[in-house]
C-alpha cells in the first residue's frame, strides 16, 4: 500500500509537531551595525556535546520514502544551501520504543527554500531530503554522541510497517 502526500511550503505553525523553522524574521533586526543585520537566538538547539556537521548531495529520484532514521537522544538542524529541498517527517509515538516503525499516516512532506532551515526535534521520525528540481545541496548539524538505540550504525533505516510506502506529489 501507498499513502499520498502533497508537498506543502514550510511554515512555523504546520511544523511545530515535528520541530522548528528557521527563517529571516518579519521583524526589524535586534542588533544591527555599518553593512550588517543580525536576528540573533531565532531558534535554539538543545546539545550536551560537541556538534558535528555535514553536507549531503541530494540527487533527483522518485518521489517516494519507505523508511526513515530517528534520533532519540538529539535534536538535528537541517539547512537547505542551494536549491529547494523537500524534507519527509513522521511523528514519532513512543521515543522510548526501540522496535518503534514509521507511521505512513503521521508523513507530512515540507519544501525547503535556500536559507531556511529546521530543528527536527527528538524522536521525529525523517528520510534524507529530496531535491525539488534539480540536484542539491543541504547542510546538517547533529550532537557528536551516541543515540539511545544506536542510530549510528552503518544502515539507520527502519522500514514503514508492512513495507508501506509514501509517494510525494506537488
Amino acid at each position: 500500500m501507498s499513502k499520498y502526500t502533497t508537498v506543502k511550503d514550510i511554515n512555523a505553525a504546520e511544523f511545530e509537531k515535528f520541530g522548528k523553522v528557521i527563517e529571516i524574521p518579519n521583524t526589524p533586526p535586534p542588533k544591527v551595525g555599518e553593512g550588517w543585520d543580525c536576528w540573533n537566538y531565532i531558534a535554539m538547539l538543545d546539545v550536551s556535546e560537541p556538534i558535528g556537521m555535514g553536507l549531503v548531495n541530494t540527487k533527483q529520484r522518485e518521489l517516494i520514502v519507505d523508511a526513515m532514521e530517528r534520533h532519540v537522544s538529539r535534536e538535528e538542524l537541517l539547512i537547505a544551501l542551494d536549491k529547494e529541498i523537500i524534507q519527509p517527517v513522521a511523528l514519532c509515538g513512543d521515543i522510548d520504543d526501540p522496535d518503534e516503525q514509521p507511521d505512513i499516516l503521521t508523513v507530512q512532506c515540507f519544501r525547503i527554500k535556500p536559507g531556511q532551515g529546521i530543528v527536527i526535534n527528538r524522536g521525529v521520525w525523517h528520510s534524507p531530503a529530496y531535491p525539488v528540481n534539480e540536484d542539491s545541496t543541504y547542510l546538517f548539524a547533529i550532537e557528536k554522541k551516541p543515540d539511545k538505540f544506536g542510530d549510528e550504525m552503518v544502515n539507520p533505516w527502519v522500514p514503514f510497517i508492512d513495507g508501506e510506502k509514501v509517494e510525494m506529489k506537488f
